[in-house]
């Protein structure tokens, strides 16, 4: 019966595995969400995995051969369990592919919340503000607009830390 695993790879060597892997017929899920990335004072939106370093792959352990994966380009292992990789419930890959957006991409900010959303912040120096979501950085962080004493101003808190304003 077919489950899904999950790959451990080398450091920025996910995209790479996940291609080898599928070369070698296995069916992988690579989520990966979209980036602002400033360099040299250009901005520009890449794809980076969603969890960095691990990539999935849904397969039968009882019909593939399975131990090829260890060997395979950029991966590490797969996460085992005793003397066998541990599967993960279909769930968990349904829950992320439902935060996908018509690219494919996964949407890093909550249900019910979209950039230029107005939000009240919880706790903190800023509690009670209100602001503008303006980006979600890797780290489950928020980046907001806040107008303070007549300007605005770019202040960071955690997503747990917004309420959304009706």
């Amino acid at each position: 019966m077919k489950a899904w695993y999950v790959v451990r790879t080398k450091t920025r060597s996910e995209e790479q595995s996940a291609r080898h892997l599928s070369n070698q017929g296995f069916e992988i899920y690579l989520p990966r969400y979209r980036k602002q990335v400033r360099h040299a004072r250009t901005v520009k939106s890449v794809l980076r995995p969603l969890f960095s370093g691990y990539l999935f792959v849904h397969m039968d352990l009882g019909q593939q051969r399975w131990r090829s994966i260890n060997g395979s380009v950029g991966v590490i292992s797969l996460v085992p369990s005793a003397d066998a990789p541990k599967s993960i419930t279909g769930e968990i890959i349904d829950l992320i592919r439902a935060r996908e957006d018509k690219d494919g991409t996964v949407s890093l900010v909550p249900q019910g919340l979209k950039k230029g959303d107005q939000v009240r912040i919880r706790d903190g120096a800023f509690a009670e503000y209100e602001a503008l979501l303006e980006e979600v950085s890797d780290e489950k962080r928020v980046i907001l607009l806040l107008k303070c004493m007549g300007s605005e101003v770019r202040v960071s808190t955690s997503l747990e830390n917004l309420d959304k304003v009706s």
